[in-house]
């Protein structure tokens, strides 16, 4: 099924899970393969189709098997297709937080801010308290969409209010920031993640690097790395490779 999806021989994999499905083969495994490959190829009925499939050789559905469908379509930017299928499906399961947050997702990455602001809304008036990661998927998707004012001050309130910012969140802005050259505020951003108890790791540091080393800040790019190896923190290959992109861009062979 792996083999096929790679090489979209998508009938063909439809005939085998035929086949499996007869015979009581099927998992939940097969079904994330198969989906995944269709939603990466945007071939969208097929992979909204799979659910008639499931009901057809009574394969047991239950909220995580739906939540995993719905996340493998919002991976493959097909937000609208996980939104129908939510929609179609909900009277037959009980949605919980990781499912809103699944659609929540898929619509940031298509960055339809309109559509996540709908499920955003919908969590809370179904009685679930956005968790940290549904916080974060927010804040991912409006820095996308280019919403900074937006995005800081949803952080503002997660420090205020909770859930309170975590590494990945710190990840999330200070990336952000390096990327449009803003490094004093994410420093500053950094700054505050250590004072909080966060622990950095190799790819907040490959952010810092990769921002200063783009500003021509290359002593500020060493002081990192000494702080980095003092902190008992190793470099990663993402790392070593943003340093010899930089070197390279700034004739630095040596």
């Amino acid at each position: 099924m792996a083999i096929l999806g790679k090489t979209k021989h998508f009938e063909t994999m439809v005939s085998v899970l035929e086949y499996m499905g007869e015979r009581g083969l099927l998992t939940l495994e097969t079904f994330q393969i198969s989906i995944k490959a269709f939603a990466a190829a945007k071939e969208r009925k097929k992979a909204v189709g799979l659910f008639e499939l499931m009901k057809k050789y009574k394969f047991k559905v239950g909220v995580e098997t739906i939540n995993c469908l719905l996340d493998e379509l919002g991976k493959g930017k097909l937000g609208k297709e996980a939104q129908t299928l939510f929609e179609r499906l909900e009277h037959r399961f009980t949605p919980n937080i990781q499912t809103y947050t699944v659609l929540l997702n898929g619509w940031c990455r298509v960055k339809n801010l309109l559509e996540a602001g709908k499920i955003w809304n919908m969590m809370i008036d179904k009685g679930f308290k956005p968790d940290i990661v549904a916080h974060n998927t927010m804040l991912d998707g409006l820095l996308k969409c280019k919403k900074r004012s937006v995005a800081i001050k949803l952080f503002e309130v997660m420090r205020a209010k909770g859930p309170s910012p975590n590494v990945k969140s710190y990840t999330i802005l200070i990336s952000y920031l390096c990327k449009q050259g803003e490094m004093d505020m994410a420093i500053g951003y950094f700054a505050e993640m250590l004072d909080s108890g966060g622990e950095p790791h190799a790819a907040i540091y490959t952010c810092l690097v990769t921002g200063y080393g783009n500003q021509n800040k290359m002593d500020k790019v060493y002081r990192l790395l000494v702080e980095m190896k003092e902190k008992g923190f190793s470099p990663d290959s993402q790392l070593y490779n943003a340093l010899i992109k930089l070197m390279i861009n700034r004739q630095m062979l040596d």
